[in-house]
Order: structure tokens, then C-alpha cells, then sequence
């Protein structure tokens, strides 16, 4: 799979279809993406202003149906003309409290026009209780509940009308079970010490109906609304069930007007809260954050949309591209692998395409052109085989005539002291004759004896000397004959070769004025092959006698070897008339020779670099100038290793 898919990426459908998914799909991604998440935000925060407005809003509601509540609290808390009436008898009898109760009655009466007032009593400390309801008389009231929900009221002053949320009702006969109360304490001066003390309080209760109507109003399915009185109680919300339940504090917004993010029942919600200044009451507007992604799944919706549009464009696309470009291409491809003239399996009538047919034309054009090429390639390569069979042939042809050059030169060499040796032979035979003759005839002197002694010790000596050198000459020559038809490795005295092969060369040095000089260290051992050495010193001493020197003209030839690390540097050089920069930079060329009149083939020094590069490893390189000689550097590694 994983090579099939590699396969397929690396293919020109592959990149195709892969740059017109990147090109296509990845800016509608990016777009839908960048428009899903401005729109998620965009929408939440509009969603959730929406909600701080409306919690707000409601919330200014209840402050306004708050107010006069206050108001009219204040009211009845300083109405000094019906307190007074409470404690203007020292003692209240039967009658004078029917009349209190007549009085104050009418005195509450006109403060009921409030919204979903039922009740409103003055409850005194010292136990009397003066009621108004609209619905039965109060008759009994629980001061323990009244304590208790006074209690309730943490921060209750004089000043401050308390909401304690909802409460049990008082009055056990009211039919309104529950209540939302409103408590204010109620003082009075007292006129015998001067002072303001307080004498009970004002319980004003209100009808949860009303107060839930009002809230319902406010609230909607689609964002409920979350009341809660100051000990995050509830007051009001959609379930009436919840009313009066506790909710944790971590649940709800740490503060105002800000969107707190919290999970209740397992659904998401952002919470927005108001206070209320008056009852101190929280207004907590539920969003649902379902409510806000409904925006962000129709972008979604939108940009699935264009995806899957962009995706037809691009199959349509893909199948046009394919019918008319790359299954010509992949027909041509097939036909150029396997060399055919013409290209199958395409039908260029059904699907016209200028550029395609174009491509088929060039290709015909270019098939022609191979294969002229070939059959050209194949002629070049024939004669190329057959220069380099010539060259070969030329190669031993100049490595044999070096060889008969040093076979004339030893023959010559070795035939003036066999001369040499033969005629001082001759000259001791002749004296022996003569002896022979003086002694026969009995007629030998003291004299002659000591003439025949004297002359046959120098013929010995001359002969015996020359004999020597013949003998070193053909010991030479037979080193050098076989180191150049046995390629063999071996472990050269560097010195003690080089030393022999100088000797094997005086006879070219013979008739001229040239003199070889070396320097090497003795101990120096090389492991190469010596044939192959031998021609490279023949080769560069013979092209220093051809081209470094005009005839009878002194010169020095001079070899310096080095050991340096793991390689034997060869400094050849000579004081010849040196060569331009052209003739430098083409002197290891094949046939290249400034002495072709004199019979040179230019393959001397192209002999040597091969040999030096190819057969022994190591690298050569020259310099010279003009009037100032030659100078070869050789670097041959001093431990050859043979090729595996």
C-alpha cells in the first residue's frame, strides 16, 4: 500500500489530483474555518450582550416594581399619625384596640394598590400585630417565621427594606402558602427619654403568582431566566420545582455583566448576571451555548456546501485533464519505454488537443532522430574500438622499439669491450706462439720469459676487465627484458633500480653531452612494478634528448626522490630550453608531438601519464617556461595495493 501510494504521489495524476486538492480545498477550508471561528465568536458575544441587555432590562423591571414598594414602606415606617395612635393610651383595652385596629386599617389601606400586595401588617416587638388582606383577616400571626425570616435579613437598618426571597406566609389562614416578603423595621421617638427606639416591623407580603407571571415574561426557552435572592436562593426559574433551592456559588458568575462559562444538567451554558440594587437579588440570563453554535453550524453548513462544490469542480476538472492530457501523456510515456514509432492506445480524432498532437509530432520527429543517432553511435563506437586497437598497437609499438632501441644500445655497448677482450685474447695467443717457437728451438732467454710474463698479465687484466663490464651489461639487460614483458609486484631497493636503470639508458646518453644525476635514500624500498617504472624513466628521459636539447648541447638531467608520509615523490627535471604554456598543457595528450618531422608519434609522454595514473596509482603533473627547463613530479604511493 504505502508503495503503491508512493507511486502514485510521484506520478503526474497523483500531483495533479494532490496540488488541486491543496490549491482548492485548502483556502475554502481556511475560509469556512476563519468564518466558523469569527462567526463563533461574533455570535457569542452578540448572544451573550443580547443577554447582559436583557437581564438588565428585567432586572430594571423588577427595580421599578421595586420602587414603589420602598416608597411606600418609607411611608407607612414615618407616618408619625398612625404610630402615635398605637401608643396614645397607656392601656389598650377591647374597645380602644378595635378602634386601633380601625385606625390603622384605614390608615394601610391606601398604600394596597401595590402589584401583587396581599398582605401588610405592623407587627409590634411587644407582641400586638395590626394586619390588612385582601383576601381572609389575619387573625393569628407566627412570630417564630417573622423571627426567623427577620433573621434571614443579615444587614436589615432602619434605612433598608429586606427581601429575604420566598418565604412561608405568616398567616396560617392565607391561602397563599408562599410568599415573597418585604420586612422594614419600624421606629419611633419616644417622647419621655428622647430617643429613637425601634418598636417592630413592616411585613408587606407579595404573591409568588404575581411575581413569576411578571418573571415569565422575561424568561424563554430559548435563554431562561435565573432569579436568585441573596443567599442564592431561587426565586424564580423556568422549573417551578427549583424555586427555593439552593445553588452553589461555584456555579455562578463570580461577576456582573460578565459571561461566566458553567455546565448545569450536563448542557453548556453561559451565564450573564445583573444585582439589583433594591432587594439585592441576582438576574442570571442562561444562554445555551447550543443556541450560539445553531450560527456556527450553518457556516458550517455553508462551507460544507462549498467544499463538496469545489470538490465536483475539481472531478470534473481532474476528468477532462485526465481524458485529454495525461492519458496521452501515459501513452506516450509506454511508447517512448518501449521504443515505438507510433504512439497506441490514444485516439487523437475523438479528443482534439493542439498542444498533444503537437507533442506526438516532436515525438516522431524525435524517435527519427534516435535512432539516426544510434546507428551514428554505433559507427562513432566501431571507430572508436578501432582507434583504441591502434592506439594499443602503437603503445607496443613504442614500448617494443624503446626495447630494440636498448637492445641496439647493449649490443653496441657489449660489442667494444667483446673487441676489446678478443683482440687482447688474440695478442697473449701470439705471444704464446712466439714462446713456443723460442723454446723449441732452445734458444728462450731470461728476457723473453719475463716479456711473455709482463705482456700475457696485461692481456688477462684487459680482458678479463672488459669481460666484467659485458657481463654487467647483459645482467642489466636481462632485468630490464624481463621487468617489461613480466608485470609482476615487487619490492624494489629504490636506489640500487634506479641505479640500473640509469646504467640500461647510458647507451642513448652515449653520443651527448647530457649527464644524469640522482639523489635517493638507500634504505627507501618501493613496492611497485619495475617494467612498468623503467618505460616511465625511458619515455622521460628520451623526450628530455628529443625536445629539451639541440645536438651536442650540455646539459644535466637530474632525479630526486623523497619519501614523504606514504607516498615517494620523484622530482624529475632538466636545464633543456623548457616549452610554452600551450605545449604544457597538452604535453599528456595522445598524439600530440612538436617532432612529428623527426619521426615523433606523441605518444611518449601520453604513455607515461597512463601509466603513471592508471597502471601504478599515483599522479603526474609538469611545469616549465621557456629557457628555463622541465620539471616532472611524480607521486607514487609506497606500498601499491593491487586492485581486488
Amino acid at each position: 500500500m504505502k508503495r503503491f501510494f508512493s507511486g502514485w504521489i510521484n506520478s503526474l495524476n497523483g500531483r495533479l489530483v494532490f496540488f488541486w486538492l491543496i490549491g482548492g480545498l485548502v483556502p475554502v477550508v481556511l475560509l469556512g474555518g476563519a468564518t466558523t471561528y469569527i462567526n463563533y465568536y461574533y455570535v457569542r458575544e452578540q448572544a451573550i450582550h443580547f443577554a447582559s441587555e436583557m437581564v438588565q432590562e428585567k432586572a430594571q423591571s423588577l427595580i421599578n416594581l421595586q420602587k414603589p414598594v420602598v416608597s411606600v414602606s418609607n411611608h407607612i415606617a414615618s407616618d408619625s399619625n398612625m404610630l402615635d395612635v398605637l401608643f396614645e393610651e397607656a392601656s389598650v383595652s377591647s374597645v380602644s384596640e378595635i378602634r386601633i385596629n380601625a385606625l390603622i386599617e384605614n390608615g394601610l389601606a391606601q398604600y394596597f394598590s401595590l402589584d401583587g400586595l396581599t398582605a401588610i401588617s405592623l407587627i409590634l416587638k411587644e407582641g400586638r400585630s395590626y394586619s390588612l388582606s385582601i383576601e381572609v383577616e389575619v387573625t393569628s400571626i407566627d412570630l417564630k417565621m417573622l423571627q426567623s425570616q427577620v433573621e434571614s435579613c443579615q444587614q436589615l437598618s432602619n434605612s433598608q427594606l429586606c427581601w429575604p426571597g420566598i418565604q412561608s406566609n405568616i398567616n396560617k389562614k392565607s391561602r397563599h402558602k408562599q410568599v415573597i416578603p418585604a420586612i422594614k423595621q419600624v421606629y419611633r421617638l419616644n417622647e419621655d427619654t428622647m430617643q429613637v427606639e425601634q418598636i417592630g416591623y413592616l411585613y408587606l407580603a407579595f404573591s409568588t403568582n404575581s411575581y413569576r407571571k411578571m418573571l415569565k415574561q422575561a424568561s424563554s426557552n430559548k435563554m431562561p431566566l435565573l432569579v436568585l435572592d441573596q443567599t442564592n436562593s431561587v426565586i424564580f426559574h423556568d422549573v417551578p420545582a427549583l424555586a427555593g433551592l439552593s445553588v452553589a456559588s461555584n456555579m455562578l458568575p463570580p461577576q456582573d455583566d460578565t459571561p461566566y462559562y458553567a455546565e448545569i444538567n450536563g448542557e453548556p451554558f453561559y451565564l450573564v448576571s445583573h444585582t439589583s440594587n433594591i432587594s439585592g437579588w441576582r438576574f442570571i440570563m442562561m444562554v445555551p451555548e447550543k443556541q450560539i453554535m445553531q450560527g456556527i453550524y450553518q457556516t458550517l453548513f455553508i462551507a460544507t456546501g462549498l467544499i463538496s462544490l469545489s470538490l465536483i469542480f475539481m472531478l470534473i476538472a481532474w476528468i477532462n485533464v485526465r481524458r485529454r492530457v495525461l492519458i496521452p501523456l501515459q501513452a506516450l510515456s509506454k511508447a517512448m519505454r518501449n521504443k515505438e514509432r507510433k504512439v497506441f492506445g490514444y485516439d487523437e480524432k475523438k479528443f482534439e488537443l493542439k498542444e498533444i498532437h503537437t507533442l506526438f509530432y516532436w515525438y516522431n520527429k524525435y524517435v527519427e532522430i534516435v535512432e539516426n543517432r544510434d546507428q551514428q553511435a554505433i559507427h562513432l563506437r566501431e571507430a572508436y574500438d578501432e582507434l583504441k586497437r591502434t592506439q594499443e598497437q602503437l603503445i607496443e609499438s613504442e614500448k617494443m622499439a624503446a626495447l630494440g632501441k636498448l637492445v641496439a644500445g647493449v649490443a653496441h655497448e657489449i660489442n667494444t669491450p667483446l673487441g676489446v677482450s678478443l683482440t687482447s685474447i688474440t695478442h697473449i695467443k701470439d705471444m704464446y706462439e712466439d714462446m713456443d717457437t723460442l723454446f723449441t728451438q732452445n734458444t728462450m732467454k731470461r728476457s723473453d720469459l719475463e716479456q711473455f710474463l709482463s705482456g700475457n698479465q696485461q692481456g688477462l687484466a684487459i680482458s678479463l676487465n672488459n669481460l666484467n663490464r659485458v657481463s654487467k651489461l647483459v645482467n642489466t639487460f636481462k632485468t630490464v627484458a624481463t621487468d617489461q614483458h613480466v608485470e609482476e609486484l615487487q619490492n624494489l631497493s629504490f636506489a640500487e633500480y634506479l641505479k640500473n636503470t640509469l646504467i640500461s639508458l647510458e647507451p642513448n646518453l652515449k653520443n651527448t653531452n647530457i649527464t644524469t644525476k640522482w639523489d635517493c635514500d638507500q634504505e627507501l624500498v618501493l613496492s611497485t612494478y619495475p617494467g612498468i617504472l623503467w618505460q616511465v624513466f625511458s619515455n622521460l628521459i628520451m623526450n628530455s634528448l628529443i625536445h629539451g636539447y639541440v645536438t651536442d648541447e650540455v646539459g644535466i638531467i637530474n632525479i630526486a626522490v623523497q619519501l614523504k608520509g606514504e607516498f615517494v615523490t620523484i622530482t624529475y627535471s632538466d636545464d633543456g630550453c623548457g616549452m610554452n604554456e600551450e605545449v604544457r598543457a597538452s604535453i599528456f595528450l595522445p598524439f600530440y608531438t612538436t617532432k612529428r618531422h623527426r619521426g615523433g608519434t606523441g605518444l611518449g609522454m601520453h604513455i607515461v601519464y597512463n601509466m603513471v595514473t592508471h597502471k601504478l596509482k599515483g599522479s603526474i603533473s609538469c611545469r616549465s617556461e621557456i629557457g628555463s627547463g622541465t620539471e616532472f613530479i611524480i607521486t607514487l604511493p609506497q606500498n601499491y595495493q593491487p586492485p581486488k
